[in-house]
């Protein structure tokens, strides 16, 4: 009997514990912090998870779509440089397989050039350059195609002949390629970011006042001097002049001038006459634009068309050497013993001075006062070479971007 009331006492002291609240409150707190953390980390997740989507949405659109927009651009303009009949009035990439030879312009002959890649797995790029079809079946496609399409705006740019420029736009895609039998930018294929670019091409006319070794507007202000030379062709005139300005001075000990001086009325030796462009538009066009006479390169990129917007001076430090087409807006002065050699069309807007010894082969135009003049020993010497203008006209006179690259506004409706 003396065990039973200790035994009731001890239930009530356990019944009463607050420790017992504690260790339940205890868990309820663990719960909770569990909860956040998880909550926490899966958060910290999503938005990891959603920003590198973000990152990778932005890439596509911010650089790989431009990237394959200008692949476009790029093949469009190879296209228009490797056609037989220039200028190119028509933009019409072919896909014929069995012809002879074989053309593969492009894997969609309906809308342009198309060309595909694969990115990464299921990760493509794509870009498209759209040529005029007015009668398109497809309504749709023609709305959208009325957007983008290549157009020559020669008209637009005063009047020049149809084919001198082109309007060019691309627009380049990545998209996730799920379905191979489906179309690009149908279900169950998406695409993730598209961007347009545009530019404008022109074709360099490279056409001298005449066929000549030398070009000169004022007859009066030029002088073939002492062993100064200038050697035309069967063909071709040793300098070329306009008519009524006076007289070419051909004075001194083996001053020579073959193929004769011939006069014209129709004298035109304009930028646009003879590059069918401004000197702006040109400098767009070129390889190179130099306005310190210190940079000029010596001797010039192999086969480029560079601009000095400045006069200059060559000397046995910087002889005027290469192949090419150069243009000078300023004066020209070839000092003795330069020992230069140009071959190419060289264009002076100013006055030219060329002393011994020096060999120029080409053609010269030369809107100011010219000046060719040797020594007893040497000779300055400027032949004309219809091959090498010819080859110039090859190489250089086709089509050039003549604009920096854009991406223009547009209402995309595909």
């Amino acid at each position: 009997m003396s065990s039973h009331p200790a035994r009731v006492r001890s239930v009530a002291f356990h019944a009463h514990d607050p420790r017992r609240n504690e260790r339940g409150m205890a868990l309820i707190f663990a719960l909770f912090f569990a909860i956040v953390a998880l909550g926490i980390t899966l958060s910290g997740t999503i938005f990891v998870k959603a920003h590198r989507d973000a990152t990778s949405i932005r890439f596509a659109s911010n650089s790989q779509a431009v990237e394959f927009a200008r692949s476009g651009l790029i093949e469009a303009i190879g296209w228009f440089r490797k056609q037989t009949a220039q200028p190119v009035t028509t933009f019409a990439p072919q896909f014929a397989p069995t012809a002879t030879p074989p053309s593969f312009d492009t894997i969609d002959p309906e809308i342009g050039i198309v060309r595909e890649f694969e990115i990464s797995g299921a990760i493509w790029g794509r870009y498209e350059v759209w040529k005029t079809w007015a009668a398109d079946p497809d309504a749709d496609r023609l709305a959208f195609r009325t957007q983008l399409q290549c157009e020559d705006i020669s008209d637009q740019r005063g009047n020049l002949s149809p084919g001198s420029v082109w309007r060019l736009r691309s627009i380049g895609y990545v998209f996730r390629r799920t379905d191979p039998s489906a179309r690009f930018d149908a279900e169950p294929n998406r695409v993730i970011a598209k961007e347009l670019v545009e530019t404008e091409i022109r074709r360099l006319a490279l056409q001298p006042p005449g066929q000549a070794a030398l070009c000169t507007r004022t007859a009066s202000t030029c002088r073939i001097n002492t062993r100064g030379r200038i050697y035309g062709g069967t063909n071709a005139a040793g300098i070329y002049v306009k008519s009524g300005t006076g007289s070419v001075t051909v004075s001194g000990t083996g001053a020579t001038v073959t193929g004769g001086i011939s006069p014209n009325a129709n004298y035109d030796d304009s930028m646009t006459a003879v590059f069918g462009v401004t000197l702006a538009e040109l400098q767009g066009m070129a390889d190179a634009v130099i306005v310190n006479p210190a940079e000029f390169p010596s001797p010039l990129p192999d086969t480029s068309v560079v601009v000095a917007d400045t006069s200059l001076t060559f000397d046995a430090t910087r002889p005027l050497t290469g192949t090419g087409i150069l243009v000078v807006n300023g004066d020209v002065t070839i000092q003795p013993s330069s020992y230069s050699s140009f071959s190419g069309l060289l264009y002076v807007n100013g006055n030219l001075t060329v002393r011994e010894p020096c060999e120029m082969q080409g053609s010269i135009v030369v809107t100011g006062a010219v000046t060719v003049q040797g020594s007893t020993s040497d000779f300055a010497t400027i032949t004309f070479d219809d091959g090498i203008v010819a080859r110039l006209r090859q190489t250089l006179g086709t089509y050039r971007q003549a604009t920096s690259t854009t991406r223009p506004f547009w209402g995309d409706q595909r």
